[in-house]
């Protein structure tokens, strides 16, 4: 662990100089240092719960692995589990939560009634949303799970099933919290919606490690629900001590601000909706493959998560503010450097880990989710797995950076279909490539369209900053 903890750390490092080359040749060395330190210091919060989530979660894969290994009863896990996310992402708050922030933003200081009546109208919405895809869980839970995952076994099914109904409440915790994470978000308190996930977990992985409970699937399930229940209520208490927006009973749906947020998130809804559908897909063809491969998939491509957060959250909330502050000031030259320098580092550094990890897969995965019923058969066929899907690493770092200047330049809907067209490209070569290599293509198409949607990101960004550039001068 020490090396591999040595290896982030310096990447963290070498980003981060990476990014200020461009001042420091300015002769402004000391102004930039003081500068990414109050960067460094307005973001510690929001970056140590990043840390946190990931350490948890990280924590939870080897819960998972240590006791369930790559069995039928970890697919049946996996498919309910992702369950709340698709249902989540219908809502389309995950991808509003933008629009959410900017909207009360623009209310917090001298609009009070109008903030109270815009949030209970939210609120309203998600709870209704959350009861309704409860009780059509209930109704249809059997058809839906034939649906994500016909191939699982007829045992194995009927534990998805169950398992689906008592994950169905997660629904209400990951919806009312990312509501409640954007409007903090907007009056400056730093909760990102990771928290969430990060308290639903805790209890579990602390009763694990200290006491050496190993609850059963059900059980693990119910522990989810209630400490993720536990979590947003604690959240609830800082909302409203913070911003001392009330909650008004009743239906809102006529509210002018509501129907803004909701036309500004169409391209966005939609998007959210590919996502989870591209992920669904990646599993119902997981499961035709055969028992442990969803399950081997979903550790291979675990690891990446983490990897790209630790790699471009940083330099993302780093660079993103300069990024901005020299658009402001006409600085297009600047913005232009630093942006794409900051990404031809952040490139090479991930093509350098991605290499490291693809040399030495089988040791990491050995080592960082071995023993138990991870066997060495399991490990191995994840290595196998790993191999491929590290080298959609470099591109959904980029992609992580290039995010907040297309957002900043307001440029939703562009991003929606940048998007869209990723999930939709993913989708496509999963049923090509999977009915020629199997398993090995379901990991090809999701790097080869996380590749494709960077490339379009990079190359519509570029041609804006040439634009602005020419009218600048011009």
């Amino acid at each position: 662990m020490t090396s591999i903890q040595g290896y982030k750390s310096w990447l963290r490092i070498i980003a981060w100089c990476c990014a200020d080359l461009f001042e420091s040749s300015r002769g402004a060395t000391s102004l930039v240092l003081m500068s990414i330190t109050k960067d460094i210091l307005r973001h510690w919060a929001l970056t140590a719960q990043i840390v946190l989530n990931i350490l948890i979660g990280y924590l939870f894969i080897k819960f998972l692995a240590s006791n369930w290994g790559a069995s039928a009863h970890k697919d049946a896990f996996d498919v309910a589990y992702s369950i709340p996310f698709l249902v989540i992402s219908v809502s389309g708050v995950t991808f509003l939560e933008a629009v959410i922030t900017t909207q009360f933003s623009s209310m917090r200081r001298s609009e009070g009634f109008r903030a109270n009546a815009m949030f209970s109208g939210m609120l309203n919405y998600l709870l209704v949303f959350s009861a309704c895809a409860i009780s059509l869980s209930v109704i249809f839970v059997a058809p839906f799970t034939e649906l994500l995952a016909p191939g699982l076994q007829e045992s194995a099914q009927r534990e998805a099933q169950q398992l689906i109904l008592l994950f169905m409440p997660l629904v209400v915790v990951f919806g009312v919290g990312s509501l409640l994470s954007a409007i903090l978000t907007a009056y400056e308190v730093p909760v990102g919606n990771e928290i969430y996930q990060l308290l639903s977990r805790v209890g579990l992985i602390g009763g694990w490690l200290i006491f050496g409970y190993t609850p059963s699937l059900n059980e693990t399930a119910i522990s989810l629900c209630v400490s993720g229940f536990c979590g947003l209520f604690f959240v609830w208490i800082i909302f409203s001590q913070v911003t001392k927006i009330q909650y008004q009973p009743g239906l809102s749906a006529a509210n002018p601000e509501i129907q803004h947020v909701l036309s500004q998130g169409v391209g966005l809804f939609l998007t959210s909706i590919l996502a989870q559908a591209a992920l669904a897909y990646m599993r119902r063809l997981g499961s035709l493959d055969g028992v442990g491969t969803i399950a081997v998939l979903s550790y291979a491509l675990a690891l990446i998560y983490p990897l790209t957060i630790l790699a471009a959250k940083p330099i993302a909330l780093i660079i993103g503010p300069r990024y901005i502050r020299y658009m402001q000031s006409g600085d297009v030259a600047s913005a232009q450097y630093i942006l794409f320098a900051t990404c031809g580092g952040l490139l090479c550094i991930t093509v350098l880990v991605g290499a490291v990890i693809y040399g030495n897969a089988q040791e990491v995965i050995e080592f960082v989710l071995g023993g138990g019923k991870f066997y060495a058969s399991v490990a191995s066929a994840t290595a196998n797995l790993l191999k491929l899907a590290i080298w959609g690493l470099p591109a959904e770092a980029i992609s992580r950076v290039l995010l907040v200047p297309l957002f900043n330049d307001g440029r939703m809907h562009t991003v929606s279909v940048i998007y869209s067209s990723r999930y939709m490209l993913q989708m496509g070569l999963s049923y090509a490539l999977f009915n020629s290599v199997g398993r090995n293509g379901l990991v090809w198409s999701y790097v080869v369209a996380v590749g494709f949607q960077t490339l379009l990101e990079a190359g519509y960004l570029s041609y804006v900053v040439r634009q602005k550039v020419r009218f600048a001068r011009s």
